[in-house]
């Protein structure tokens, strides 16, 4: 079955509070950045995951939303943007913060780059219950 990819509008009443919207490419999220977004996230996701257009359009939402910020930070960095990867721990003086980022997730490049926006989190939290399955071992002879 093929869902449907949710509309601009879509994305405007999911996240309302989000982004500011209009038509300033300079101080807002226009149509076009959404757009962008969505074209990203057709590549990226996989509609046999989802049980129905629902789940779906949450998930391609999500994933959206990742991609709008990250397009966004990648816009307003210009030539000197550069990618940095999950950070494990940051110290200043007597005062640091480190948070754990699970293996599976930290050994992956792409669940990596989702980690990066509380979208991409969302996402793979909806994502890694569909795509780590159990398996099973049947014995079996074969002819050669």
């Amino acid at each position: 079955m093929a869902y449907t990819d949710p509309s601009v509008a879509d994305f405007k009443a999911r996240f309302v509070r989000d982004f500011p919207y209009g038509t300033d490419t300079a101080t807002t999220v226009t149509d076009t950045d959404i757009a962008n977004a969505y074209a990203l996230s057709n590549i990226n996701i996989n509609q046999a995951l989802w049980d129905n257009q629902s789940e779906y359009s949450i998930a391609y939402l999500l994933l959206s939303a990742h991609f709008l910020v990250t397009n966004l930070l990648a816009s307003s960095q210009g030539l000197s943007g550069q990618y940095s990867f999950l950070t494990t721990s940051k110290g200043v003086g007597s005062v640091s913060v480190s948070q754990e980022v699970p293996e599976r997730v930290r050994n992956n490049p792409y669940l990596s780059m989702l980690m990066k926006t509380n979208y991409g989190a969302q996402y793979v939290m909806l994502l890694l219950p569909r795509v780590v399955g159990q398996s099973i071992t049947v014995a079996e002879v074969t002819n050669p």
